[in-house]
């Protein structure tokens, strides 16, 4: 009976911290994407209710057993390098709080490894994030051609581009990194032998969330939408478990074909041709220009760089002359963190894409279409995001850095359990068990 009791409450904490991680993947889009300071304080409070929760369940069922995951040894090297970093940093205040926002993702990295444990709530969480992106993506398109009924969410006196598609998002780019991590991971549950209505449902939602990504105007998420569904496509095609290689062969042509159409639509021509053109909205030649400045500013810091979150502080000293505007990011994730925290986080970057990526392929190879359809989803999302991050800084938006996240722990984490965390057959049987009549 006492042993029923603790199993009982363990599964009320696990709800409690898995519904925290709910709430921030409904919240931080919804939210300007976060990146304000009360949006920020608010993951920073729900993360540590979901980590109080966990952890009382631990203490009560004094079960401390740890998931191991490919990523523990990469994630402890990144937590030290930011921790030294700080120490060193030119701005300590601002480092200390940029590292607080870290740990809150790995707490949630982790926590999603113990919590979602079980093949329905892997399909719960999978749901949830199609679901905001089908939520995000009805917003844009209505503000978009129905002359935003949404005043809450007008971003128009400091968007640059108010025509482009950005939703509740106030830059376009980062609702198209949103979207590019989206598809993929809804594309993947074709592959999970939906049949009837949910099969034509998927279908219907996967055009929408084209229609976003397409109406973003967005550059750099096309060519990570481009890259990511081109790594779905192949890793199908040399998957063993999947017969339908025609199938693949024709949804590529077909996409690519529409993809031709599209960008040889007016206002996407005209989005390709600011590649080239001048003026207040970042370049890709501009940027290759910002690019060499954060190249001289890791030349001087090179070994903890200047400290985390302190580039938009230093950076005005390295900032090449000739540009209207100040440049707060450096539009390249993996330059802009290394410029933070030094050379050493190259290695360990490259080591937690490698040690991701093959848990990923491992699982690729499971019997269970739910695990390969997740799974597969999952990666060639982060893989769009990381193309993507080549251009823009993604991964500095919460929300997103939020979904990359969830994305990652869906590929690190152990094969789904089949049934729920605890059942009433169990809990009679444990009863019976503990207190035989």
């Amino acid at each position: 009976m006492r042993l029923a009791k603790k199993l009982d409450k363990k599964g009320r904490f696990a709800k409690v911290s898995r519904f925290s991680l709910y709430l921030l993947l409904i919240s931080t889009p919804l939210a300007l994407a976060s990146v304000q300071g009360w949006a920020i304080s608010v993951i920073h409070f729900v993360t540590l209710i979901a980590l109080t929760a966990f952890l009382f369940e631990k203490s009560l069922t004094w079960d401390w057993e740890w998931i191991k995951t490919p990523l523990d040894k990469p994630i402890l090297c990144l937590l030290v390098l930011c921790l030294l970093s700080s120490v060193f940093s030119v701005h300590k205040y601002t480092s200390i709080w940029s590292s607080v926002l870290l740990l809150d993702y790995c707490v949630i990295f982790y926590l999603a490894i113990h919590v979602v444990r079980t093949r329905s709530q892997f399909r719960q969480l999978v749901y949830l994030i199609v679901f905001m992106a089908a939520l995000l993506s009805i917003i844009g398109l209505l503000k978009k051609f129905c002359g935003n009924p949404f005043p809450w969410w007008d971003y128009t006196d400091f968007q640059n581009e108010p025509d482009r598609l950005s939703s509740t998002f106030g830059n376009a780019d980062h609702l198209a990194g949103y979207m590019e991590m989206a598809i993929p991971l809804l594309l993947g549950l074709l592959l999970t032998g939906l049949r009837g209505i949910k099969l034509y449902l998927t279908i219907v939602l996967s055009v929408l969330l084209f229609m976003a990504l397409i109406f973003s105007l967005s550059r750099g998420g096309w060519i990570g939408a481009l890259i990511g569904l081109f790594f779905m496509s192949v890793a199908l095609l040399f998957n063993p478990y999947f017969k339908s290689k025609r199938f693949v062969i024709t949804l590529v042509c077909g996409f690519f074909v529409v993809a031709f159409i599209v960008l040889s639509s007016t206002p996407v021509v005209k989005r390709i041709r600011t590649l080239e053109e001048k003026g207040n909205i970042p370049t890709l030649k501009s940027r290759i220009t910002v690019w060499g400045g954060i190249a001289e500013m890791i030349k001087d810091h090179p070994l903890l760089g200047t400290g985390p979150g302190t580039f938009a502080t230093v950076f005005t000293q390295y900032q090449p002359p000739g540009f209207f505007s100040r440049y707060f990011m450096g539009h390249n994730d993996y330059l802009h963190f290394t410029s933070e925290t030094g050379l050493p986080l190259i290695a360990v970057m490259a080591w937690m894409i490698v040690a991701l990526f093959i848990r990923g392929f491992k699982k690729l190879n499971n019997p269970s279409r739910l695990v390969r359809g997740i799974t597969l989803g999952a990666m060639s999302g982060i893989t769009a995001i990381l193309v993507h991050s080549i251009f823009d800084f993604n991964l500095h938006i919460p929300a997103n850095a939020i979904l990359f996240t969830i994305l990652a722990a869906l590929v690190a984490s152990p094969i789904p359990d089949s049934g729920g965390q605890i059942t009433d057959d169990r809990k009679q049987r444990i009863e019976g068990l503990a207190d035989p009549k």
